[in-house]
């Protein structure tokens, strides 16, 4: 008998010697099997009797449908990831395991139960940009929960029960954040981000020169919505050669006249008129 013969038939002895007969094998062929799930995964691991390849069998019913990939390494720990499960699914499942005999018994029916997917929720509008005191109405979506109720919180302005942001008035720009949380799962939120922005401060910039009078107390400074007049008085008693007149409108033209009064308060008559378009906003 040659050297390669003679190993063929040790190989051979010791399958034979390792397989279990068959009423060992539909008692003891498959042990310890325990299940470790995701929403959408299923990690088995299971021992065999024997070292033997590796094949599941799985689907909604006991029909199953799909099987993973032959796995040919003989061994007797066997592990197996079912992957692209349905979340919240109950599956039935078979183990195919063949030693090098070959002999192959198929499990008994399993199931193994996915987790239900998490919850999550969405706000819309995510972001944006309000003026101050301005509203918008956000609308929360809660996935995977049959409780689709949410919590509204901000960190400025006000919100309603039903989400209906009013933005803070301010005088400078500020960032405002809205969140909604899940009444079905308090550890789920989402938030809408608002950039607040200050209206817009105009003014007016008047410059003029000094009059050629020696005795001059003051100046006043005289504005009207027509052109030539009649104006009001803006603002009296103004010692110097320039004033800013704050109290305008966006998208309004205004104009001005000036007038110097002497130590005797006799006001002298109206400067040439200058105008000023406001911009809008």
């Amino acid at each position: 008998m040659s050297k390669s013969v003679a190993a063929f038939f040790v190989i051979l002895f010791l399958c034979l010697a390792l397989a279990p007969t068959t009423t060992q094998a539909q008692t003891t062929w498959v042990s310890g099997l325990s299940a470790s799930t995701t929403s959408t995964t299923a990690t088995l691991t299971w021992t065999t009797a024997v070292p033997s390849t590796t094949e599941v069998r799985y689907g909604l019913t006991t029909t199953y449908g799909t099987h993973t990939t032959l796995d040919p390494t003989f061994v007797v720990a066997h592990s197996s990831t079912l992957t692209g499960l349905t979340p919240g699914t109950l599956y039935h499942l078979r183990l195919l395991d063949r030693d090098c005999e070959p002999l192959q018994l198929t499990s008994i029916d399993y199931t193994v139960t996915t987790q239900a997917a998490p919850v999550s929720v969405l706000v819309t509008p995510a972001a944006g940009t309000l003026g101050s005191g301005a509203s918008q109405q956000l609308t929360a979506q809660v996935n995977n929960a049959t409780n689709t109720a949410v919590t509204w919180t901000t960190t400025g302005g006000s919100v309603t029960n039903s989400g209906y942001f009013t933005a803070p008035v301010v005088v400078a720009n500020q960032q405002v954040t809205v969140k909604a949380t899940s009444v079905a799962d308090p550890t789920k939120s989402a938030t809408a981000v608002f950039t607040v922005t200050a209206p817009i401060q105009h003014s007016v910039s008047l410059n003029w020169q000094p009059s050629s009078s020696n005795d001059i107390a003051f100046y006043s400074a005289y504005r009207s919505l027509t052109q030539g007049g009649p104006y009001s008085l803006l603002a009296g008693s103004l010692p110097g050669l320039a004033y800013v007149d704050s109290a305008v409108q966006s998208g309004t033209k205004y104009y001005y006249v000036v007038r110097a009064t002497d130590t005797e308060g006799v006001e002298s008559a109206d400067s040439a008129e200058v105008s000023a378009v406001v911009p809008s906003p």
